[in-house]
């Protein structure tokens, strides 16, 4: 009994499954022949007001990366006071298949207020700086845009 079993898992095993080649293409990530997003210019200052509170303050619009093969990408749109080189950046919007987006007023204040909690802010306004952040895996370095510059006066209710 033992020798037949024997047997029938050798037959078994010339048998069984066959190797399988895949049909996928590889495709190979090569940072050097990716281009981060180009993120366009932005107006040289705002003055934030409670009354457009829930109207678009600022609206971005970008060039996606360029990565030499598709793939899913995921954009973030940060802000950090200007010159802190991007220290303490805040998130304020992502997304995986746009390439604008706008900042409601009342976030956009939102943050500005919190962020001249740490950086004190001349005549009520502050210099900020933002950029753009696109990530395709965790086993990646994230491709950083350009840098645009304003200034934003937030208002205090």
């Amino acid at each position: 009994m033992k020798r037949f079993l024997t047997i029938l898992a050798a037959v078994g095993a010339l048998l069984g499954l066959p190797a399988c080649d895949s049909d996928l293409e590889k495709v190979y990530y090569d940072e050097a022949f990716s281009k981060p997003a180009v993120l366009q210019g932005i107006g040289p200052s705002y003055v934030l007001e409670a009354s457009q509170a829930d109207q678009p303050a600022i609206t971005f619009a970008w060039q996606k990366p360029q990565l030499g093969f598709p793939a899913s990408v995921t954009t973030d749109l940060q802000m950090d006071v200007a010159g802190n080189d991007f220290a303490n950046p805040r998130t304020l919007a992502s997304t995986k298949t746009g390439d604008t987006c706008s900042l409601l007023t009342a976030d956009l204040n939102e943050t500005v207020l919190q962020l001249m909690v740490s950086q004190p802010a001349e005549n009520g306004s502050l210099a900020v700086e933002f950029r753009l952040v696109s990530t395709i895996s965790a086993s990646q370095p994230p491709l950083y845009s350009n840098r645009v510059f304003t200034t934003i006066t937030p208002y205090v209710e």
